[in-house]
């Protein structure tokens, strides 16, 4: 195998601010990352501006809000379910990484539906790219 592709949930709004989910894919070729390692799958190098480790307590319910920023969340524990302004509903688990664009507009809402905290590592992305 030359490559383990991964599925990303995203975030994104219209020009109504009405927020959809989509998912967008991101390919892992087979690569020396860390010579003389040996190699193993990996993506390319993206832009990030910093992270944040969050805990968010079981039971915590969110009101409907846009992303504070542009930002990829990475799922280490527990679950969250997330509804987009548009009704859609996806559930993020351990493993899983989130994609939040929805910056302006009615943004999402989300509650910890898990009997453990939602535990994660929020990478922010750059302004636009």
């Amino acid at each position: 195998m030359t490559a383990e592709p991964v599925e990303i949930e995203r975030l994104t709004e219209d020009a109504a601010g009405e927020s959809h989910f989509d998912s967008f894919t991101v390919e892992r070729p087979l690569m020396e990352f860390a010579p003389p390692a040996l190699p193993f799958f990996a993506s390319s190098v993206q832009p990030a501006r910093g992270f944040v480790h969050v805990r968010i307590p079981k039971g915590w319910v969110g009101a409907a809000h846009p992303a504070p920023q542009r930002q990829i969340c990475f799922c280490l524990g527990g679950a969250l379910k997330v509804t987009a302004s548009d009704g859609t509903v996806r559930t993020i688990g351990p493993g899983d990484a989130w994609q939040m664009m929805d910056v302006t507009g009615k943004g999402h809402a989300a509650e910890v539906v898990s009997d453990v905290p939602f535990d994660a590592v929020m990478v922010l992305l750059p302004e636009s790219s």
